[in-house]
């Protein structure tokens, strides 16, 4: 994929999620400087949508991701953080210690709070499975139907079961980095409305797992950067 290309699709998505409503060429001609017309940008858009990464809910409407369009989103924005434990220590030094000191049911709310998003959390060896946040997940869902609605909820009430089937995957090994799955790609959920960003970090020689679960329309960059500076920070914390 080219340059040009790339960023009318980085845009798009961008515009999606900041706006929730299908994104047209006109618009995306009009709000970035592309340095075309916005019949090429149309022409972009109609071939983005050719090859999975952008969809049309009406034939004359303007386009909304698609998971492989997520996909492609997450992984260019998902880039190592400089400054770790400057950052850390400035703006999120209460919501570390929180968790380096065990009180994980206080680390899992207030992430939440801060993320707007439903936030778990397990360690290895306790049964419970600490979870905050469904009111605001629910919140900013977008929702057409009913069974829609039942999946989200159903989801919620399988998570202390689903997350403790991740015992092997995720506590036999940390994970290398925060993971985020789309849709129906997710362990820990099965509604295609949601995404997961999953990570592990091992603490006093404790593992603990950490989920965010939010829309697909979640801010990515803003939520992959605060699992990726604790997971950062936590390593660094255990090898010093």
């Amino acid at each position: 994929m080219n340059v040009r290309t790339k960023a009318i699709l980085e845009a798009a998505i961008k515009q999606y999620i900041r706006e929730g409503k299908p994104v047209s060429s006109k618009e995306l001609a009009k709000d970035y400087d592309f340095g075309v017309k916005d019949a090429t940008v149309r022409n972009e858009l109609n071939e983005l949508t050719q090859e999975g990464f952008l969809m049309q809910t009406h034939t004359s409407g303007g386009r909304v991701p698609t998971d492989k369009g997520y996909q492609f989103f997450v992984a260019q924005t998902f880039s190592d953080v400089a400054d770790t434990k400057r950052i850390i220590n400035e703006r999120y030094g209460a919501l570390a210690g929180e968790l380096k000191h065990g009180k994980l049911q206080d680390f899992i709310k207030s992430v939440s709070d801060e993320t707007q998003l439903l936030g778990v959390g397990k360690k290895e060896k306790e049964p419970t499975v600490y979870k905050s946040g469904f009111e605001e997940l629910v919140d900013h869902l977008d929702m057409d139907t009913k069974q829609e609605f039942q999946e989200i909820v159903h989801d919620f009430e399988m998570l202390d079961t689903r997350m403790d089937a991740l015992r092997s995957r995720v506590f036999g090994k940390a994970l290398p980095a925060p993971q985020v799955f789309i849709g129906k790609q997710s362990p820990i959920t099965h509604s295609e409305n949601l995404s997961v960003i999953l990570d592990s970090y091992e603490i006093g020689g404790e593992k603990v797992v950490i989920a965010l679960i939010g829309p697909k329309r979640m801010d990515y960059p803003k939520n992959m950067k605060l699992l990726k500076l604790f997971h950062t920070y936590f390593n660094e914390y255990e090898r010093g």
